[in-house]
């Protein structure tokens, strides 16, 4: 069954990988606030630079994990799985995560604050894999005479993917603005359109897993399997997307954020900007041709249910769980409701002087990750040096992110346009288990907020 996890997660991961909700980490932080701001703090929108922002585009893309580094990755990427599950001392997880902005635009007027901020948000994840487990399920080289290995994995072990489009409208307000302080606050008000939703989950597997020659079994084993797909989307044959019937369905669902900014001022301006956000409340509604089905599986001791005839077709799944009679079918429904990933963020930006700024950002996932019906998101803490030369700013990103540790990245802006990862510095230096790129291009028009930075 780690086996069928690891297929799910290849076939939908490398796809989507360019185009992958991931936070815009060292941007976010510039000194020029914008839209990329107000999308991560709603209450942000009350501090664009101009009075009018217009974002043309803008993007991200990461792939992390917490086994195998970038280069390693690179080296092995013909075998990637076999050689996470070789090299695997704990439970591998990994993902993609990010996001692409269509042109959306904001705009201030006295204390209010208004914008249309529209995005496509895609990515696949995988938790909890056993790395024992699978070093026999995925490698067909290995053979044993015999081999038994005892399991107790009581964590939920997933792949999960997701896509969807949404359109917000954020509305921002001052509550107080005074020569020496401004409190804000913003909320963004989205209506989601989903495209997909796939689960494959094996929570609570206890039993043993019997290698004999080529063959595995498990025996005197006990689990919930979870398997949720979009029949229209997923090629069930071989767990990929079937990009002539992908499209961004009806309004299915809605959410919001709700940000909250405080700004300290002296006689040159702001020399403080904090800000706390509550991100992605709500639910996406997967109805008709969303299946999703939940088995209880019973093996006793002394029988065997053989794992590695498992083929990557979900409806020869399901028949052979039923067929088998050691699957229990608990629930089959048409739809779903999964849970966004919804983080709790803050942030504090503080002016060192005229030219040079820091900052600092962390988020937290409100969730339970393990759950079949919700979107995960990571958990990280960034600290972001700046510095400002007129229109061109750069910017150096270090953060923590819960699986792919430690990395650093470099940044540059130069007006609306800016391009840099969180993770090249580390990449080069140390060989860091995380990739990405960050790109945009804004303008603002109208008077310029001398309040700002």
């Amino acid at each position: 069954m780690n086996k069928i996890l690891l297929l799910l997660f290849v076939s939908f991961l490398m796809p989507v990988a360019v185009m992958a909700q991931f936070p815009y980490v060292g941007i976010q932080n510039s000194q020029r606030k914008g839209i990329i701001s107000a999308m991560m703090n709603p209450a942000e929108m009350n501090n664009l630079s101009r009075t009018v922002e217009v974002q043309f585009f803008a993007g991200n893309a990461v792939v992390g994990n917490n086994t195998l580094t970038f280069s390693e990755t690179l080296e092995n990427r013909n075998d990637l799985w076999s050689k996470m599950m070789e090299k695997a001392d704990q439970p591998v997880d990994g993902n993609t995560d990010g996001s692409v902005i269509i042109p959306s635009f904001g705009m201030k007027k006295g204390k209010w604050a208004f914008g249309l901020i529209s995005q496509v948000q895609t990515r696949a994840t995988i938790l909890n894999i056993n790395p024992e487990i699978g070093r026999y399920v995925t490698d067909n080289e290995i053979s044993f005479d015999i081999l038994t290995l005892g399991i107790n994995n009581p964590n939920n072990q997933r792949a999960n993917t997701a896509t969807w489009f949404e359109t917000g409208v954020v509305i921002g307000r001052e509550i107080w603005n005074s020569p020496k302080s401004k409190f804000s606050v913003g909320t963004n008000f989205k209506l989601l359109f989903p495209t997909g939703y796939t689960n494959l989950g094996i929570g609570s597997l206890r039993g043993t897993l019997v290698v004999d020659q080529t063959a595995v079994a498990l025996t005197n084993a006990q689990a919930t399997v979870n398997i949720s797909y979009d029949e229209s989307v997923v090629n069930k044959r071989n767990f990929s997307i079937d990009y002539e019937n992908l499209s961004f369905g009806q309004l299915s669902g809605v959410g919001f954020d709700i940000g909250f900014n405080y700004q300290l001022k002296n006689k040159d301006g702001v020399w403080l900007n904090t800000g706390m956000a509550f991100r992605n409340i709500g639910n996406l509604t997967l109805g008709a041709g969303q299946n999703n089905q939940t088995f209880k599986m019973n093996i006793p001791e002394g029988q065997s249910f053989r794992i590695d005839l498992l083929e990557p077709d979900l409806r020869a799944i399901e028949r052979d769980f039923l067929e088998s009679g050691y699957f229990s079918r608990e629930s089959n429904t048409d739809g779903i409701k999964a849970g966004l990933p919804t983080v709790w963020a803050a942030n504090a930006d503080l002016k060192l002087s005229d030219k040079f700024f820091v900052s600092v950002y962390g988020q937290t996932f409100l969730q339970n990750k393990e759950n079949n019906l919700q979107i995960p998101a990571m958990n990280l803490i960034a600290l972001t040096p700046s510095a400002v030369f007129g229109k061109f700013e750069v910017y150096s990103s270090w953060g923590y992110y819960d699986i792919a540790g430690f990395t650093g990245g470099l940044g540059f802006r130069f007006g609306g346009f800016f391009i840099g990862s969180q993770s090249i510095l580390t990449a080069l230096m140390a060989d860091t288990k995380k990739a990405d790129l960050q790109v945009g291009l804004s303008w603002g028009f109208g008077k310029k907020i001398t309040d700002n930075f």
